[in-house]
């Protein structure tokens, strides 16, 4: 590894002592740059694509990048002015071994290394007793859509450790250095509902507009350690060094799974067109999802999310393959449920 664990001990010692607290103000060490080079190719493509329908998948997939890089973007602002001495690193793609990571951004404070989670989500967030994160899209007082989604908490849980494991065997840190997490909510419409949250989870979760304030509290706390300039730089610079840029296809697949589903403008600018056999399959596709759930003791999104259920009217797939191809079916769902949706496909006569 390049950076810090190049340097020998005696040159550590001499750091350490030549090492000042001048620093004032946030620097950026590493900006993000691969969404952007990810939206300027999707751009591209959809310039030169003649088919109607890919083009439409394009944009989708343009639009939710977009809607990412705009999340982040708000975020940084807020980072860069702070007027907290900081270094912050957007977009870091890390691996250590098999492991590999994803870090919207990483933040060295005098105190503690920080990593933030971005989510951009339109609807409001419920987390329940359990820990379980659902998303509510409204109408008035109805919700219209609704869905279940990983724990972002359980995600940056897994990015820390992948990042504290690589620093600390390079030689980076100590196993005293803290490593905070926090997940950052960025649409400004989104209400958090956290009231039957555990506080381990509620002191992780916060808007966009209370970072700040998130981290100068957390510097006015007590810490086993104090990073002054140049080993905040240090730390810095092995991280901007050790970054793996990921290919752009990879990109796709990381934001697809970053917004999990459709947001309200993508619903309102998709409709489903409603034949009199699309009609019929979405009444049984929904009484299967119901009696499924039912049965299992589970909620209703837990079969498949009211965007997945859309897709599969538009697409009314004939194979196991095909269905694989909806956003929300995995493997696992196609095990389970695969065969009774096809099932319900085609005894609802969608297909001929």
């Amino acid at each position: 590894m390049t950076g810090f664990a190049k340097k020998s001990l005696l040159e550590r010692v001499k750091l350490v002592i030549k090492d000042k607290e001048e620093l004032r103000v946030p620097i950026l060490v590493k900006e993000g740059v691969s969404a952007q080079r990810t939206i300027d190719s999707l751009q591209n493509n959809i310039e030169i694509e003649k088919s109607s329908v890919i083009q439409k998948e394009l944009m989708h997939k343009m639009k939710i990048l977009e809607l990412g890089l705009y999340g982040e973007k708000s975020v940084q602002f807020e980072l860069m002015n702070s007027f907290i001495p900081i270094h912050i690193l957007h977009d870091l793609q890390l691996q250590h071994g098999e492991w590999k990571a994803q870090y919207d951004f990483v933040v060295i404070t005098r105190k503690f290394i920080l990593v933030i989670e971005v989510k951009n989500y339109y609807g409001n967030i419920q987390v329940t007793e359990n820990g379980d994160f659902i998303r509510n899209v409204m109408k008035g007082k109805k919700i219209v859509f609704q869905e279940g989604f990983y724990s972002p908490i359980r995600q940056i849980e897994r990015q820390t450790e992948v990042l504290r494991t690589l620093l600390q065997e390079n030689g980076v840190i100590g196993n005293k250095t803290p490593i905070k997490q926090v997940v950052v909510f960025t649409n400004n419409k989104t209400i958090l509902d956290l009231q039957k949250a555990k506080e381990e989870i509620r002191e992780r979760i916060i808007r966009v507009d209370g970072l700040v304030e998130y981290i100068s509290k957390e510097l006015k706390k007590s810490s086993p350690v104090l990073l002054l300039d140049n080993r905040m730089s240090d730390i810095g610079r092995f991280l901007k060094d050790s970054h793996k840029e990921v290919e752009l296809e990879k990109a796709n697949d990381a934001v697809e799974l970053k917004l999990l589903g459709e947001t309200v403008e993508s619903i309102a600018n998709t409709p489903v067109e409603q034949t009199q056999n699309s009609s019929g399959l979405e009444d049984a596709l929904r009484k299967y999802r119901k009696e499924k759930a039912t049965a299992m003791g589970v909620k209703a999104f837990y079969i498949f999310s009211n965007q997945t259920l859309d897709e599969i009217v538009s697409k009314q797939p004939t194979s196991l393959e095909q269905l694989s191809t909806i956003r929300g079916i995995g493997e696992k769902k196609i095990e389970e449920f695969g065969q009774e949706i096809l099932e319900v496909i085609h005894g609802n006569g969608s297909i001929d």
